[in-house]
């Protein structure tokens, strides 16, 4: 099995997660901190045998776009790779995070739910709700929510809320809340609530839903979407998240 590269910039918060599940499998994770020789670094890899690497990180994942000659779509379209594959092309561009939400809504949340968006507004990943029933966006300011609001299929596009009463009115209907960074408004939090938390969450919240689904979660389908990319290796997300 070739290896694969973890690239990053300071922490590296999937790294054991990673290592763990390939090392299992006869893998190899090999981590380097690029610097400033990231496009060495990503053109280097399928002429050293690595099979792909992940990227951590939304500032290195935008340079890494930048820098790339061949992306897949969602890559082009969000200008960020998440992950790179080597073919016989060269390395190619990956974002995963859209798919890997799809997934996450998949195998953790019923169909048909009424999710409100919390938090940092994220179009790159309005893909990845496609399966749910609408999708409403709290946002601070105008241009943000409607960025959101407009990259959603016209099937599903909610309200945008802007002031703190129609956060909450909305939040009274929704099924799940989709927070993904930022302040989390705890007020808005009932308890027949689920929260998808794409980022951490405050300890108080899980005391005040029914359910939080953890950011560990998102990371474990995100990185098994990358081994199968890279390796062509299927495994499933629990390889990457300890239960």
């Amino acid at each position: 099995m070739k290896p694969v590269a973890y690239l990053h910039q300071g922490e590296a918060p999937a790294l054991p997660p990673l290592l763990g599940a390939l090392t299992s499998h006869g893998g190899t994770v090999v981590a380097s901190q690029p610097g400033t020789a990231l496009e060495a670094a990503l053109f280097g890899l399928c002429p050293l045998g690595f099979a792909g690497a992940w990227i951590e990180g939304e500032e290195l994942a935008a340079r890494a776009a930048g820098l790339l000659a061949e992306l897949e779509p969602e890559a082009r379209l969000a200008r960020r790779a998440d992950a790179v594959a080597c073919g016989y092309a060269g390395p190619r561009g990956l974002f995963l995070a859209p798919r890997a939400l799809a997934r996450l809504f998949e195998r953790q949340v019923y169909p048909g739910v009424r999710v409100l968006w919390l938090g940092e507004p994220r179009p790159e990943l309005a893909a990845g709700l496609r399966g749910v029933a609408r999708v409403d966006v709290a946002a601070r300011l105008p241009g943000e929510g409607e960025a959101l609001l407009g990259a959603l299929p016209e099937a599903i596009r909610g309200e945008l809320a802007l002031r703190p009463e129609a956060v909450r009115a909305l939040a009274a209907q929704a099924d799940l809340l989709l927070f993904a960074g930022g302040t989390l408004p705890l007020e808005v939090l009932l308890p027949y609530h689920t929260v998808l938390a794409l980022a951490p969450v405050p300890k108080a919240v899980f005391q005040a839903v029914e359910r939080v689904i953890e950011p560990e979660l998102f990371r474990a389908e995100r990185l098994a979407l990358f081994v199968e990319e890279a390796l062509g290796l299927e495994l499933p997300p629990q390889a990457f998240y300890e239960l």
